[in-house]
Protein backbone atom coordinates (compact mmCIF):
# COMPACT_ATOMS: atom_id res chain seq x y z
CA UNK A 1 0.00 0.00 0.00
CA UNK A 2 2.86 2.35 0.79
CA UNK A 3 4.45 1.87 -2.58
CA UNK A 4 1.11 2.37 -4.30
CA UNK A 5 0.50 5.61 -2.44
CA UNK A 6 4.01 6.82 -3.31
CA UNK A 7 3.50 6.02 -6.96
CA UNK A 8 0.16 7.84 -7.00
CA UNK A 9 1.73 10.85 -5.32
CA UNK A 10 4.62 10.79 -7.77
CA UNK A 11 2.25 10.65 -10.70
CA UNK A 12 0.30 13.61 -9.36
CA UNK A 13 3.49 15.65 -8.99
CA UNK A 14 4.55 14.75 -12.53
CA UNK A 15 1.13 15.77 -13.82
CA UNK A 16 1.32 19.12 -12.06
CA UNK A 17 4.80 19.74 -13.46
CA UNK A 18 3.67 18.80 -16.94
CA UNK A 19 0.67 21.13 -16.69
CA UNK A 20 2.95 23.94 -15.47
CA UNK A 21 5.40 23.39 -18.35
CA UNK A 22 2.53 23.25 -20.82
CA UNK A 23 1.14 26.49 -19.48
CA UNK A 24 4.55 28.15 -19.82
CA UNK A 25 4.94 26.86 -23.38
CA UNK A 26 1.46 27.99 -24.36
CA UNK A 27 2.10 31.40 -22.80
CA UNK A 28 5.40 31.66 -24.63
CA UNK A 29 3.75 30.67 -27.89
CA UNK A 30 1.05 33.30 -27.44
CA UNK A 31 3.72 35.90 -26.71
CA UNK A 32 5.71 34.88 -29.80
CA UNK A 33 2.57 34.95 -31.91
CA UNK A 34 1.85 38.45 -30.63
CA UNK A 35 5.35 39.60 -31.50
CA UNK A 36 5.12 37.94 -34.94
CA UNK A 37 1.79 39.60 -35.68
CA UNK A 38 3.19 42.98 -34.68
CA UNK A 39 6.25 42.41 -36.86
CA UNK A 40 4.05 41.36 -39.76
CA UNK A 41 1.89 44.46 -39.38
CA UNK A 42 4.99 46.65 -39.30
CA UNK A 43 6.50 44.96 -42.35
CA UNK A 44 3.20 45.28 -44.19
CA UNK A 45 3.08 49.02 -43.47
CA UNK A 46 6.63 49.52 -44.69
CA UNK A 47 6.05 47.47 -47.84
CA UNK A 48 2.92 49.44 -48.69
CA UNK A 49 4.80 52.68 -48.01
CA UNK A 50 7.52 51.63 -50.45
CA UNK A 51 4.92 50.81 -53.10
CA UNK A 52 3.27 54.23 -52.73
CA UNK A 53 6.61 56.06 -52.92
CA UNK A 54 7.74 54.06 -55.95
CA UNK A 55 4.42 54.74 -57.69
CA UNK A 56 4.83 58.48 -57.13
CA UNK A 57 8.36 58.45 -58.56
CA UNK A 58 7.24 56.56 -61.68
CA UNK A 59 4.28 58.88 -62.29
CA UNK A 60 6.41 62.03 -61.93
CA UNK A 61 9.08 60.64 -64.26
CA UNK A 62 6.49 59.66 -66.86
CA UNK A 63 4.67 63.01 -66.80
CA UNK A 64 7.94 64.97 -67.01
CA UNK A 65 9.13 62.80 -69.90
CA UNK A 66 6.29 64.02 -72.11
CA UNK A 67 5.95 67.56 -70.76
CA UNK A 68 8.79 68.94 -68.64
CA UNK A 69 6.79 71.99 -67.65
CA UNK A 70 4.25 69.86 -65.77
CA UNK A 71 6.98 69.59 -63.11
CA UNK A 72 9.18 72.60 -63.85
CA UNK A 73 6.34 75.14 -63.58
CA UNK A 74 5.20 73.97 -60.11
CA UNK A 75 5.71 76.35 -57.19
CA UNK A 76 8.92 75.57 -55.36
CA UNK A 77 8.63 73.95 -51.89
CA UNK A 78 4.81 73.67 -52.08
CA UNK A 79 2.91 70.42 -51.47
CA UNK A 80 1.57 68.53 -54.49
CA UNK A 81 -0.24 65.24 -54.96
CA UNK A 82 -0.82 62.84 -57.85
CA UNK A 83 -4.35 61.73 -58.75
CA UNK A 84 -5.68 59.14 -61.16
CA UNK A 85 -8.72 60.16 -63.19
CA UNK A 86 -9.79 57.36 -65.48
CA UNK A 87 -6.54 56.37 -67.17
CA UNK A 88 -4.85 59.74 -66.73
CA UNK A 89 -2.51 60.84 -63.95
CA UNK A 90 -2.65 64.49 -62.96
CA UNK A 91 -0.84 66.73 -60.45
CA UNK A 92 -2.63 69.17 -58.18
CA UNK A 93 -1.88 71.17 -55.05
CA UNK A 94 -2.29 69.55 -51.64
CA UNK A 95 -1.73 66.25 -49.87
CA UNK A 96 -3.34 62.90 -50.67
CA UNK A 97 -4.81 60.82 -47.83
CA UNK A 98 -6.20 57.30 -48.04
CA UNK A 99 -6.57 54.15 -45.96
CA UNK A 100 -5.12 50.88 -47.24
CA UNK A 101 -5.59 47.63 -45.28
CA UNK A 102 -6.87 49.66 -42.30
CA UNK A 103 -3.66 51.75 -42.30
CA UNK A 104 -3.98 55.51 -42.94
CA UNK A 105 -1.46 57.06 -45.36
CA UNK A 106 -0.67 60.64 -46.31
CA UNK A 107 1.37 61.23 -49.48
CA UNK A 108 2.70 64.38 -51.18
CA UNK A 109 5.82 65.75 -52.89
CA UNK A 110 7.72 69.01 -53.29
CA UNK A 111 9.80 70.41 -56.16
CA UNK A 112 12.96 72.51 -55.84
CA UNK A 113 15.11 74.34 -58.37
CA UNK A 114 18.66 73.11 -58.77
CA UNK A 115 21.72 75.35 -58.74
CA UNK A 116 25.16 74.56 -60.06
CA UNK A 117 28.55 76.04 -59.25
CA UNK A 118 31.05 77.41 -61.75
CA UNK A 119 32.31 73.87 -62.40
CA UNK A 120 28.84 72.75 -63.44
CA UNK A 121 28.31 70.54 -60.37
CA UNK A 122 25.05 70.54 -58.40
CA UNK A 123 25.65 72.62 -55.30
CA UNK A 124 23.50 74.10 -52.54
CA UNK A 125 25.75 77.16 -52.63
CA UNK A 126 25.80 77.38 -56.42
CA UNK A 127 24.43 80.54 -57.99
CA UNK A 128 23.67 79.32 -61.52
CA UNK A 129 20.14 77.98 -62.01
CA UNK A 130 19.86 74.79 -64.07
CA UNK A 131 16.48 74.82 -65.84
CA UNK A 132 16.96 71.24 -67.05
CA UNK A 133 17.23 69.66 -63.59
CA UNK A 134 14.77 69.59 -60.69
CA UNK A 135 15.07 68.16 -57.19
CA UNK A 136 12.02 66.14 -56.08
CA UNK A 137 11.30 65.10 -52.49
CA UNK A 138 8.46 62.65 -51.85
CA UNK A 139 6.95 62.45 -48.34
CA UNK A 140 4.86 59.60 -46.93
CA UNK A 141 3.31 59.62 -43.44
CA UNK A 142 1.38 56.61 -42.14
CA UNK A 143 -0.02 54.80 -39.13
CA UNK A 144 -2.21 56.12 -36.31
CA UNK A 145 -1.90 59.92 -36.22
CA UNK A 146 0.71 59.47 -39.00
CA UNK A 147 3.41 58.73 -36.44
CA UNK A 148 5.62 56.95 -38.98
CA UNK A 149 7.16 58.64 -42.01
CA UNK A 150 9.43 58.03 -44.99
CA UNK A 151 10.88 60.36 -47.61
CA UNK A 152 12.84 59.95 -50.83
CA UNK A 153 14.86 62.58 -52.69
CA UNK A 154 15.87 62.27 -56.33
CA UNK A 155 16.93 64.49 -59.23
CA UNK A 156 14.90 64.70 -62.40
CA UNK A 157 16.61 65.67 -65.66
CA UNK A 158 15.08 66.75 -68.91
CA UNK A 159 16.54 64.16 -71.23
CA UNK A 160 13.68 61.77 -71.93
CA UNK A 161 11.55 61.48 -75.07
CA UNK A 162 14.28 63.00 -77.22
CA UNK A 163 13.37 64.59 -80.54
CA UNK A 164 15.51 65.98 -83.35
CA UNK A 165 15.63 68.91 -85.70
CA UNK A 166 17.46 67.29 -88.59
CA UNK A 167 18.61 68.93 -91.78
CA UNK A 168 20.21 66.70 -94.39
CA UNK A 169 19.56 68.69 -97.58
CA UNK A 170 20.01 72.36 -98.47
CA UNK A 171 19.49 72.08 -102.22
CA UNK A 172 16.17 73.96 -102.12
CA UNK A 173 18.05 77.19 -101.60
CA UNK A 174 17.68 80.31 -99.49
CA UNK A 175 14.73 82.51 -98.56
CA UNK A 176 13.00 80.29 -96.00
CA UNK A 177 13.11 82.39 -92.84
CA UNK A 178 10.56 80.34 -90.90
CA UNK A 179 9.47 79.54 -88.28
CA UNK A 180 9.03 75.93 -89.35
CA UNK A 181 9.03 72.64 -87.46
CA UNK A 182 10.97 70.80 -90.18
CA UNK A 183 13.71 72.59 -92.15
CA UNK A 184 13.19 70.47 -95.25
CA UNK A 185 15.75 71.30 -97.93
CA UNK A 186 15.87 75.08 -97.55
CA UNK A 187 17.51 77.70 -95.33
CA UNK A 188 17.39 81.43 -94.67
CA UNK A 189 20.62 82.95 -96.07
CA UNK A 190 24.12 81.93 -97.16
CA UNK A 191 27.33 83.51 -98.39
CA UNK A 192 27.99 83.37 -102.11
CA UNK A 193 30.86 80.96 -101.45
CA UNK A 194 28.52 78.28 -100.07
CA UNK A 195 27.60 75.64 -102.62
CA UNK A 196 24.28 74.04 -101.67
CA UNK A 197 23.15 72.71 -105.04
CA UNK A 198 25.02 69.39 -104.96
CA UNK A 199 23.16 66.24 -106.01
CA UNK A 200 23.54 64.85 -102.50
CA UNK A 201 22.10 67.97 -100.88
CA UNK A 202 25.33 68.59 -98.93
CA UNK A 203 26.97 71.99 -98.51
CA UNK A 204 30.61 72.90 -99.11
CA UNK A 205 32.70 75.85 -100.26
CA UNK A 206 32.55 76.72 -103.92
CA UNK A 207 36.08 78.06 -103.75
CA UNK A 208 38.17 76.64 -100.88
CA UNK A 209 39.65 79.51 -98.90
CA UNK A 210 40.69 80.48 -95.40
CA UNK A 211 38.00 83.16 -95.49
CA UNK A 212 34.96 81.92 -93.58
CA UNK A 213 31.85 81.07 -95.60
CA UNK A 214 28.62 80.76 -93.64
CA UNK A 215 25.01 79.59 -93.93
CA UNK A 216 22.15 80.59 -91.61
CA UNK A 217 19.29 78.18 -91.05
CA UNK A 218 15.60 78.90 -90.99
CA UNK A 219 13.98 79.59 -87.63
CA UNK A 220 13.22 76.14 -86.21
CA UNK A 221 10.09 75.84 -84.06
CA UNK A 222 9.79 73.15 -81.36
CA UNK A 223 6.15 74.03 -80.74
CA UNK A 224 6.74 74.06 -76.97
CA UNK A 225 5.18 77.34 -75.86
CA UNK A 226 6.87 77.40 -72.46
CA UNK A 227 10.23 76.47 -73.99
CA UNK A 228 12.04 73.27 -74.92
CA UNK A 229 15.17 71.67 -73.52
CA UNK A 230 18.00 71.58 -76.04
CA UNK A 231 20.39 68.71 -75.47
CA UNK A 232 23.08 68.49 -78.11
CA UNK A 233 24.43 69.39 -81.54
CA UNK A 234 25.85 66.88 -84.00
CA UNK A 235 26.99 67.13 -87.60
CA UNK A 236 28.04 64.55 -90.16
CA UNK A 237 30.31 65.01 -93.10
CA UNK A 238 34.02 65.57 -93.68
CA UNK A 239 36.13 68.38 -92.28
CA UNK A 240 38.86 67.44 -94.78
CA UNK A 241 41.78 69.82 -94.19
CA UNK A 242 39.51 72.59 -92.98
CA UNK A 243 37.23 73.63 -90.14
CA UNK A 244 33.51 73.31 -89.54
CA UNK A 245 32.11 75.31 -86.64
CA UNK A 246 28.74 76.49 -85.39
CA UNK A 247 26.94 79.13 -83.41
CA UNK A 248 23.31 78.99 -82.30
CA UNK A 249 20.67 81.59 -81.51
CA UNK A 250 17.47 81.05 -79.56
CA UNK A 251 14.39 83.02 -78.59
CA UNK A 252 10.94 82.78 -77.07
CA UNK A 253 9.64 84.86 -79.98
CA UNK A 254 9.72 83.92 -83.66
CA UNK A 255 10.91 87.45 -84.41
CA UNK A 256 14.03 87.22 -82.24
CA UNK A 257 16.27 89.11 -81.35
CA UNK A 258 18.80 86.60 -82.73
CA UNK A 259 22.10 86.64 -80.85
CA UNK A 260 24.47 83.85 -81.90
CA UNK A 261 26.38 81.98 -79.20
CA UNK A 262 29.12 79.44 -78.91
CA UNK A 263 29.17 77.19 -75.83
CA UNK A 264 30.48 79.98 -73.58
CA UNK A 265 29.68 83.34 -75.12
CA UNK A 266 29.16 85.32 -78.31
CA UNK A 267 31.81 86.77 -80.62
CA UNK A 268 34.57 84.36 -81.60
CA UNK A 269 33.31 81.51 -79.42
CA UNK A 270 32.22 78.48 -81.47
CA UNK A 271 30.92 74.94 -81.24
CA UNK A 272 33.60 72.84 -82.94
CA UNK A 273 32.58 69.18 -82.61
CA UNK A 274 34.27 66.54 -84.72
CA UNK A 275 32.00 64.97 -87.35
CA UNK A 276 29.80 62.34 -85.74
CA UNK A 277 30.52 63.57 -82.20
CA UNK A 278 27.65 64.96 -80.12
CA UNK A 279 28.34 68.27 -78.36
CA UNK A 280 26.13 69.04 -75.36
CA UNK A 281 24.48 72.43 -75.15
CA UNK A 282 25.14 74.35 -71.92
CA UNK A 283 22.40 74.17 -69.30
CA UNK A 284 23.39 77.37 -67.49
CA UNK A 285 24.61 80.86 -68.31
CA UNK A 286 23.79 83.36 -71.06
CA UNK A 287 24.74 80.93 -73.83
CA UNK A 288 22.27 78.28 -72.62
CA UNK A 289 19.33 77.73 -74.99
CA UNK A 290 17.22 76.00 -72.35
CA UNK A 291 13.50 76.83 -72.12
CA UNK A 292 13.27 78.72 -75.39
CA UNK A 293 10.83 77.75 -78.11
CA UNK A 294 12.79 78.74 -81.23
CA UNK A 295 16.34 77.96 -82.30
CA UNK A 296 18.49 78.46 -85.38
CA UNK A 297 22.09 77.82 -86.32
CA UNK A 298 24.93 79.30 -88.33
CA UNK A 299 27.47 76.94 -89.83
CA UNK A 300 30.90 78.23 -90.83
CA UNK A 301 33.30 76.58 -93.28
CA UNK A 302 36.95 77.45 -93.87
CA UNK A 303 40.13 75.72 -95.02
CA UNK A 304 43.81 76.31 -95.50
CA UNK A 305 43.69 74.20 -98.65
CA UNK A 306 43.06 75.66 -102.09
CA UNK A 307 41.67 72.43 -103.48
CA UNK A 308 39.64 70.68 -100.76
CA UNK A 309 36.63 72.05 -98.88
CA UNK A 310 34.95 70.75 -95.73
CA UNK A 311 31.57 69.19 -96.49
CA UNK A 312 28.48 69.04 -94.26
CA UNK A 313 25.97 66.26 -94.94
CA UNK A 314 23.73 66.47 -91.84
CA UNK A 315 23.11 68.84 -88.94
CA UNK A 316 21.14 67.42 -86.01
CA UNK A 317 19.87 69.30 -82.96
CA UNK A 318 18.61 66.95 -80.22
CA UNK A 319 15.93 68.38 -77.91
CA UNK A 320 13.30 67.41 -75.35
CA UNK A 321 9.75 68.80 -74.93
Amino acid sequence: MKNLKFKKAQSLVELLVAISIGTILIGGSVTLMGVSLKSYASIRKHLQANVLIRQTIEVIQTLARYDWHIIYDLTEASDYKISLSGNTWTISAGQETETINDIPYKRYFQVYDVNRNESGDISDTGTIDDPSTQKITIFLEYGDNYISSSSVLFYLTRSEDNKVLHQTDWSGGSGQAGPISNPGNKFDTADSNINYASTTGSIYMTTPTSTVASLTSSILDTGVTAGAGFNSLLWRGDSAEGTVKFQIAFSSSSSGLWTYYGPLSTGDNWYTPFPGDSYNFPTTGSSSPQNYRYIRYKVYLSTASTSTSPQVDDIIINWSP
